[in-house]
């Protein structure tokens, strides 16, 4: 009687103990700290100008951007985005009775903190470096060089919401420090630009 009393308490400490471990195993699953995220992303843009011309008007179309996203996480609540992103948009040009669509590509690096401590909330914010970020348009003869239409610093900041662990609703708002050198129909003059973003990411 003796042996099955001890034997039975230690089977009773070692199903303890193994309840245990369990259920920190399924506390750690259910909260996993990640230290990197990737994923990819697409969404809608559309450039505003701001010229210095009187006689020229510019109006935004809807683009499209395009872009591979990387966060390295850390506490859960805290990450630094990169981005590495491509944007096709086209602005609408007049000048009198001329009018031309002037199509601009622009390859983006967006450089992001980003603060993840409120639910499903995440708010961006960071500098941009843009490059080739060169306008053109056509006259029906040949291509004419508009000019830039962002300067290569620039800042951004947006806030996004996780719908689910995978997909991510992002909006944004990026903008130049400096105005550009613009040239179109015989006006030359200056001007900055600002773009609107609603983007989807999925992340892996």
């Amino acid at each position: 009687m003796r042996r099955f009393l001890t034997l039975l308490v230690i089977f009773s400490f070692f199903a303890s103990l193994n309840q245990g471990l369990a259920q920190n195993r399924y506390v750690l699953m259910e909260r996993p700290r990640k230290s990197m995220e990737m994923g990819v992303s697409i969404g809608a843009t559309a450039a505003f100008m701001d010229l210095d011309a009187a006689s020229v008007d510019a109006s935004p179309k809807v683009g499209v951007r395009a872009a591979l996203v990387m966060s390295l996480v850390w506490q859960e609540k805290y990450a630094l985005q990169i981005e590495l992103a491509y944007l096709h948009n086209k602005i609408d040009t007049k000048l009198g009775a001329i009018e031309q669509d002037v199509k601009s590509n622009v390859m983006e690096i967006p450089i992001m903190f980003s603060y993840r401590g409120l639910g499903p909330m995440r708010f961006n914010v960071g500098p941009v470096l843009s490059l080739a970020a060169s306008g053109r348009y056509s006259n029906g003869v040949e291509r004419i060089e508009f000019g830039g239409v962002r300067p290569t610093l620039g800042y951004t900041a947006g806030v996004g919401v996780e719908l689910t662990r995978h997909i991510v609703l992002d909006a944004r708002f990026t903008g130049g420090l400096a105005r550009t050198d613009n040239y179109f129909e015989g006006a030359e003059f200056r001007s900055s630009a600002y773009w609107a973003t609603l983007g989807v990411s999925y992340l892996f």
